[in-house]
């Protein structure tokens, strides 16, 4: 026989070997499982009819407790009309006790009974357990009747007396066989097939009548009387048989049920023919399988061929090397030297690439990293020469305007006085005009040159706990007699209905910042080149996100593109006599407070300005 076709039978037979050993013990693991898992299920089934048992009987002793509590009980009246009316009510309102209501005096004489019976007519329980344990009793008895008297359930209570010697009892009288308060649980919506027990605790059969014990009958009844759960298998009648038993709450009880094996395990023996057929599938696909590696093992110089060429290939294309010939190299003949040998001249190739390739990648990584730490010094240089740049022009202008003030202050000042000095002249000589253009001019060049101090200096700042609120209104009032004369509306929209706002900030420096937004709110609106409608000017007051908001907003006509792109540029302005430096100098006053000032478009057709000032401070005070 040829090597293919005895690999191929050999391995055939191991496969199948292993696929009925594995499936042999999946099988008794199985089987087991599934026993473990049903016992388990039908003693939750019959703990489920266990626990809804005593509380059909609790809610029958808590009806009988009470009606045993009500004022009209009682046997030491000698008048049992109360008694009669109560238990007539209580019986047709009620289908706890489907049998009847009972009242027994202390030595067993049935006083009255509802409904009607003539049993009870000078019967005398007084020998009766039931009637013994109730007299004694602290608490609701349960007990059945005797064997010999059916299905019969009593419910007692003591009545009156003293604790442990009651004056009588309240019986309440149950047959299991047509009750439908509390049998449902042991007799209804139970798997076809159900034999069921409830028992006492000395292992008298409560329910059913008639009742055949067998071995298994009698160990699951002793475990349930003993108030213990559980289930078991037992052969009996030659077919096995699963027990459940379990304790009834409120009641000194035990339930037990029995069912065929069989007719519980149809699902598990679907399971058991799935798993066999599918080891069966398994089983076939094993002697394919064996069938076509037999093909795979017999040709081992092909595959050591096969590996050089591809070792090769793949050298030259500088990709992976491929994997070594495996089963080549399991075998102890010269071929198996030979597969060996291959592979170390393998191993020592991969490991130099890998070295290779490592370093290359390794050469990349730090030039990349280079060029990424040129670019980044490159950028922060740019900035750096950027801001240098800017603050050195600023400081040129600064300077400059420091030098143009100072010079224009002292001329201003000989104008001004030279101006008085011919004042008196100028009303002889008709010139009062002109002299008034000329005051109005000096004034004007003053307030640039103070203009162009507060912008040369750093502003310092000042801060206290100021409320903006009032900082607000006092702006307001500044503005209000331009606004008035320019016939523009000033309203307030401040935040928490105008209550106290306490900001940290130097007041003076915030109020100039207002003073000049509302101004320049209010010349915007009066140079408007078209009529404007709406003539207003609101300033509002806002929380925003652990700051305050202050939003000075016109009814003007706006800005254009060009305007907002340079709006905050010192000396630029749109107005015709203006400096160019209010909103400059405005901006580094709220800068110098943490805080910043936007530009945004207003609802009310015109600009928005909005200053957010921080709640808590968030830099010393000093130079900025």
């Amino acid at each position: 026989m040829k090597l293919r076709p005895r690999i191929a039978l050999v391995s055939c037979v191991v496969a199948l070997f292993s696929v009925a050993v594995t499936g042999a013990l999946l099988i008794r693991q199985s089987r087991a499982y599934s026993a473990e898992q049903l016992s388990q299920r039908q003693v939750l089934l019959v703990q489920n009819r266990a626990f809804a048992l005593g509380d059909s009987v609790q809610l029958a002793t808590r009806e009988l407790v009470r009606l045993s509590q009500m004022a009209e009980v009682d046997l030491t009246d000698n008048d049992l009309r109360p008694e009669a009316t109560l238990l007539a009510h209580a019986h047709r309102n009620s289908t706890l006790f489907n049998i009847g209501l009972q009242i027994l005096d202390a030595g067993g004489r049935c006083l009255w009974s509802e409904p009607a019976s003539a049993e009870c007519a000078g019967r005398n329980y007084g020998g009766e357990p039931w009637l013994i344990a109730g007299r004694r009793a602290t608490e609701p008895v349960v007990m059945g009747e005797r064997p010999d008297r059916g299905t019969l359930v009593n419910l007692v209570v003591p009545i009156g007396g003293r604790r442990g010697a009651a004056d009588g009892v309240l019986r309440g009288i149950i047959d299991l066989r047509t009750d439908k308060i509390i049998s449902p649980a042991i007799t209804e919506g139970l798997p076809a097939g159900t034999e069921r027990a409830l028992v006492t605790e000395d292992g008298s059969i409560v329910f059913p009548a008639h009742f055949v014990r067998t071995d298994g009958w009698q160990r699951a009844i002793a475990a349930a009387a003993a108030k213990s759960a559980g289930a078991f298998i037992a052969r009996e009648q030659d077919e096995d048989w699963l027990y459940a038993y379990a304790p009834v709450s409120h009641a000194p009880w035990g339930l037990a049920f029995r069912w065929r094996y069989s007719s519980l395990d149809r699902s598990l023996e679907q399971q058991l023919r799935l798993l066999l057929e599918i080891l069966a599938a398994g089983g076939a696909l094993a002697v394919l399988l064996g069938f076509v590696s037999s093909r795979f093992l017999t040709r081992p110089l092909e595959s050591l061929v096969r590996a050089v060429r591809e070792l090769s290939a793949s050298r030259a294309r500088g990709e992976a090397m491929p994997a070594h010939a495996g089963e080549v190299a399991q075998r102890s003949d010269e071929l198996g030297e030979l597969a060996h040998a291959f592979d170390e001249l393998r191993g020592k190739l991969a490991e130099g690439d890998a070295l290779h390739h490592k370093d290359v990648e390794a050469i990349r990584d730090l030039a990349s990293s280079l060029e990424e730490r040129v670019r980044a010094r490159t950028a922060e240089l740019e900035a750096a020469q950027r801001s240098l740049l800017a603050q050195e022009r600023l400081a040129a202008m600064g300077q400059a305007a420091a030098v143009i003030s100072h010079e224009l202050k002292n001329s201003l000042g000989a104008l001004g006085m030279g101006v008085d000095l011919i004042s008196s002249q100028a009303a002889a000589s008709g010139l009062q005009r002109a002299h008034a253009q000329v005051r109005a001019e000096i004034a004007r060049l003053r307030t640039m040159t103070d203009e162009l101090l507060v912008f040369a200096r750093s502003p310092r700042l000042d801060a206290q706990p100021v409320d903006v609120q009032q900082t607000v209104r006092r702006a307001i009032s500044l503005c209000s007699e331009q606004a008035a004369g320019a016939q523009v509306a000033l309203t307030l929209d401040l935040a928490d209905g105008g209550t106290s706002l306490v900001v940290p900030c130097d007041e003076a420096r915030i109020q100039s910042v207002l003073v000049n937004l509302v101004q320049n709110a209010i010349e915007a609106i009066t140079w408007s080149a078209e009529a404007r409608p709406r003539r207003e000017v609101r300033i509002g007051t806002a929380r925003d996100n652990g700051a305050v908001a202050i939003r000075v907003e016109d009814s003007g006509p706006g800005l254009n593109d060009e305007a907002r792109a340079h709006l905050f540029e010192p000396f630029f302005t749109t107005k015709r006599n203006g400096t160019g430096l209010g909103l400059a100098t405005a901006q580094r006053f709220v800068a110098a407070h943490g805080g910043r000032i936007s530009f945004q478009r207003s609802e009310l057709g015109g600009a928005r300005f909005v200053i957010e000032l921080p709640l808590r401070e968030k830099r010393s005070v000093g130079a900025a």
